[in-house]
């Protein structure tokens, strides 16, 4: 399964520290690859769950999709489906994933370097010292 996209939402009515949504692509299922889930309070076994939807049964789905995936952060999938709603399922899912493994936008060069730092310079001892 590969996560395309997650976000806490808390505080929200259901839990005030956590309510995770999360959107996956499970290529696994070829039949029902896209994976709804939400995680509430730490788990799925007391709240939250997950559903396993094709493309055909988006729009027909009472937890409504669109406003999933932009609690999930990835709101662009949406943009996607409705942009090639006349596309295969295998197709839309194609799309997804290679939209998903573009370069994310560039860091800043200062950015750049605190990683690099971090990377490559280890500080022994208490405190640095």
């Amino acid at each position: 399964m590969i996560q395309i996209g997650s976000r806490n939402n808390a505080p929200t009515p259901q839990h005030p520290t956590q309510d995770i949504y999360l959107f996956s692509i499970d290529l696994s299922r070829p039949a029902t690859p896209f994976c709804f889930e939400q995680s509430i309070g730490g788990g799925h076994a007391a709240q939250g769950g997950a559903r396993w939807l094709a493309l055909d049964e988006l729009d027909g789905w009472p937890g409504e999709w669109r406003e999933h995936v932009k609690k999930a952060n990835c709101a662009w999938v949406a943009e996607v489906v409705d942009a090639h709603s006349g596309e295969d399922q295998a197709a839309v899912v194609s799309l997804i994933l290679q939209r998903y493994a573009e370069p994310k936008e560039p860091t800043g060069h200062l950015q750049a370097i605190g990683r690099w730092l971090k990377r490559n310079i280890h500080v022994g001892g208490r405190y640095g010292v």
